[in-house]
Formats: C-alpha cells, sequence, structure tokens
C-alpha cells in the first residue's frame, strides 16, 4: 500500500496508531519488572479463561482476556480483567498448587501500569473511529507527552521510573514534526485546535505554509488567465481593498511580494490568525 502511494505520487501520512502501538510495545519491554509481570500474567490466563469461581464468588462476569501481539491494547486490556479477578484468582490459585499468582509487588506493578497506560487506551480508541482525521495527532501526541511530565503521573506511577522514560522518548522520537508540516498545517486549519497546540515557531512555520499554498493558488489562477487573454500580457494589475498588487507570471516573483499578499489575504480573513 505504501508502495502503491509512492509511486501514484500521492502525498501520505504514517499510521499514527500503528506508531503509538511500536512506542507503547518499546516502553512495555524496557523495564524487566514490567515483562516479567506481564509473563506471569498470561500464565494466569491462558490457565485460568474457562475457571467458574468467578460466579462462586458473585464477582463480574468477565472473561480474561487474553492478548495478541499485534495490538499493544489487548495487554493493557489482559491486566485490567485480571486486576479486576484478582480476588477470584487468587483463591483459585490457592487450591492449585500448579500455578503460580503475582507477588504482591507483581499485582501493584500491573495496578500502576494500568493507570501509566489508560490515556493511551484512550487515544487509541478515539482515533480507531472513522471520523478520526490528521489534525488530531499533533494535540494527541502533545497531550500524552505532558500527561507523562506531570508530577501527579510519577507519583501514581512510582515504579515505572523507566518505562515512564522510555515512553517520553519513543513518543518524541516517533511524532518529529519538524520535518512534516501536513500535521502542523492540518491542526492550524481544525477550528478545534488551531495553534493551541503549536509551539511558537511551528506557529509560524504552519502560517507561512498557509500563505504559500494560498499564493501558489493565487498565481497559478493569475497565470491561467493570461495564457487565455489576447494579446498575452507578462503582468497586470488589480485592486484590492484600495492596494495595487502586481500578479506576474513568474511563481517565484510571487515570494517577493509575500508580506503585501499576507495582509490583503488577512483583511479577506482567508487564513487563520
Amino acid at each position: 500500500m505504501i508502495k502503491g502511494v509512492r509511486v501514484a505520487d500521492y502525498d501520505s501520512a504514517k499510521c499514527f496508531i500503528h506508531s503509538l502501538q511500536r512506542a507503547v510495545e518499546e516502553s512495555l519491554k524496557s523495564q524487566a519488572e514490567v515483562l516479567e509481570m506481564v509473563a506471569a500474567a498470561r500464565r494466569i490466563v491462558t490457565h485460568f479463561n474457562h475457571s467458574g469461581v468467578r460466579q462462586e464468588l458473585n464477582l463480574p462476569n468477565h472473561q480474561l482476556v487474553q492478548d495478541v501481539m499485534t495490538r499493544w491494547n489487548s495487554t493493557y486490556y489482559l491486566m485490567e480483567r485480571l486486576l479486576e479477578q484478582k480476588r477470584a484468582v487468587s483463591l483459585y490459585i490457592t487450591d492449585h498448587e500448579s500455578l503460580n499468582n503475582l507477588t504482591p509487588s507483581q499485582w501493584e506493578l500491573m495496578e500502576q501500569c494500568i493507570k501509566l497506560l489508560k490515556p493511551f487506551e484512550e487515544i487509541t480508541k478515539i482515533t480507531s473511529s472513522s471520523v478520526s482525521c490528521i489534525s488530531e495527532v499533533i494535540p494527541h501526541v502533545v497531550t500524552l507527552l505532558k500527561y507523562l511530565g506531570k508530577e501527579e503521573t510519577a507519583d501514581r506511577t512510582l515504579n515505572l521510573l523507566t518505562m515512564r522514560s522510555t515512553l517520553k522518548v519513543e513518543l518524541e522520537k516517533r511524532f518529529d514534526f519538524d520535518g512534516n508540516d501536513k500535521y502542523l498545517v492540518a491542526s492550524f486549519l481544525d477550528p478545534r485546535f488551531k495553534t493551541s497546540f503549536l509551539g511558537l515557531v511551528q506557529k509560524e512555520r504552519a502560517r507561512q505554509k498557509v500563505l504559500l499554498e494560498t499564493l501558489k493558488i493565487c498565481c497559478d489562477e493569475c497565470s491561467s488567465t493570461d495564457d487565455y487573454s489576447s494579446p498575452p500580457s507578462k503582468k497586470r494589475n488589480i485592486n484590492e481593498n484600495d492596494r495595487t498588487i502586481e500578479i506576474h507570471d513568474s511563481f517565484w516573483r510571487c515570494f517577493e511580494e509575500m508580506r503585501l499578499w499576507r495582509q490583503v489575504l488577512l483583511q479577506m480573513r482567508l487564513i487563520f490568525i
């Protein structure tokens, strides 16, 4: 699919959910204690899926969830459901010596993992919607990075320092918007976000990109008009809001008039402030 898009010379963007999944997967692998806890949880779920202890204890009738490698949030759901059924699982294991229960520290680590990954799971569901669009990528990433940097998050996940640090590094590495203006422009033009999630440099880059694209369209239209005029003329004058603007056949000459065009476009409210 990616090759087909490139061959057709279409503009494209990488899958946000896939990149987010890779970031979470790397963070889960970064801390040995977390890997051991998840492995132990998988063994319990595999053994426990068909047990009837839940009904005997009148606990929520939710079957334990087995995770799959292609979806990071399935590991999240595995931990969330297992923690919900902790009492039933622990009671069952006391009568079955062949199965090892999680240690108290592992149960605590699981609870902290769920707290840490909850916003990632919510954003994964939001961006899986059919109405989700590229303009949401920057707001989601900025929000997740801010969440990871909050003291409250650190206090709630004291045993996950390595995992938190890896998550932050992976997000910054996989979502570097400095070399890709399509994300900046999309958020800039979305009335829900505009410049709320953009830095000072990003705001200016987005404005300039919108301005240049508008200039290009204007110049292309003027060039097309000149092609059909008789006799052909290299330039002509128009008046917009008492300002005389020269429109040239050469696109590159239009760049010299950027500031003047910008003032006109701002007055005409064709770009966002």
